[in-house]
């Protein structure tokens, strides 16, 4: 098993820790804090992800144009509104790769409204979501900012 670099830098501060509480040599501990220099630190995540609900619909009639989202870590009506305006990302993989050579495609839309009271917000897409979708996973972007 291979251990990804973060988990290596925490080993490593781990590692520190020990050293220095039990004295070893310097020479040990310029090892370890050169290695957690030369990390690169995450990029900031700049998205929330969501779960497609469906469509707004009524007892008889849906209505394709919009789709209805749960954000992670959204439950209440007041909590929507720091994602009012905020861009939504569809992200779907195709066959054949485009002219730049991207096999992902992304479907923007946007956040518009709050959906009820317990966090669903609703959305609009550039084209509308396609039923396959329902169930799925979209990344609300935390832009643009209204603050």
């Amino acid at each position: 098993m291979r251990l990804s670099d973060y988990r290596l830098s925490h080993l490593f501060r781990w590692f520190r820790f020990i050293f220095c509480y039990l004295a070893f040599s310097s020479d040990t501990l310029d090892f370890f804090n050169q290695y957690n220099r030369n990390m690169s630190p995450r990029p900031p995540r700049l998205h929330v992800d969501g779960a497609i609900l469906g469509y707004q619909r009524g007892l008889r009639n849906q209505n394709n144009n919009v789709s209805l989202i749960k954000i992670k870590g959204v439950d209440s009506k007041d909590d929507v509104d720091f994602y009012l305006g905020k861009r939504v990302a569809f992200i779907t993989k195709a066959e054949a790769a485009d002219k730049y050579g991207n096999k992902f495609r992304v479907n923007w839309g946007k956040v518009c409204r709050a959906h009820g009271s317990n966090g669903v917000v609703r959305c609009r897409f550039r084209r509308n979501l396609p039923p396959q979708a329902i169930g799925g996973k979209v990344r609300v972007m935390l832009y643009p900012s209204r603050v």
